[in-house]
């Protein structure tokens, strides 16, 4: 899938959690989850040395590389229930450590925002034509549904830029349309 369907991916997911436990997060804090959450969509893929971020980085290619060979490759540590788990707990850390305990509950916000976008990326791509080894160092690509990869998305194509992607649209109509009130409240 392409960067930009994981961020409409992620937004969704957002939106749908935001509905389902609605929070009061103010215009600076709801305004910086709503970037935390785009950029936990594409985090996955620093795995890869060509990812968008390597690429607007000087030595970004030669980073990507050494993190790439870090990570076992494009879909695998990043993609895997231990990645999750592994930078959701260093991300946690990180806050308690680091951040003035005055500022902890609006880092948390951050961290959950962000986690939620990292998190629909596996997710998003477990629907691919290549899967996602979720327990990975076990060699097992899960796909949805299984059988044929005619079934599945293949990044760039028509069933991911035009129905995929409308579909999204639609489903994020819908949350907005039917709890515009509760979303609205996150940023007062």
């Amino acid at each position: 899938m392409t960067g930009t369907t994981h961020q409409m991916v992620a937004l969704l997911a957002a939106l749908w959690i935001g509905t389902l436990h609605p929070v009061q997060l103010g215009p600076v804090v709801g305004a910086l989850a709503v970037i935390m959450v785009m950029i936990g969509a594409l985090t996955p893929d620093l795995d890869q040395p060509a990812a968008n971020l390597w690429r607007r980085m000087l030595a970004g290619r030669a980073i990507g590389n050494i993190f790439q060979m870090f990570s076992g490759g494009h879909r695998h540590l990043t993609h895997s229930v231990i990645g999750i788990v592994g930078i959701a707990l260093l991300l946690r850390w990180m806050i308690i450590t680091f951040i003035n305990p005055d500022f902890i509950p609006q880092a948390m916000a951050l961290w959950y925002a962000y986690m939620i976008g990292y998190i629909s990326h596996p997710i998003a791509d477990t629907l691919t034509d290549l899967g996602v080894p979720w327990f990975w160092p076990i060699p097992i690509q899960i796909k949805i549904p299984p059988g044929s990869r005619a079934l599945r998305v293949t990044t760039g194509s028509f069933v991911e830029t035009i129905l995929f992607r409308v579909g999204i649209v639609i489903a994020v109509t819908l949350i907005l349309r039917s709890h515009w009130e509760t979303i609205w409240m996150m940023f007062k």
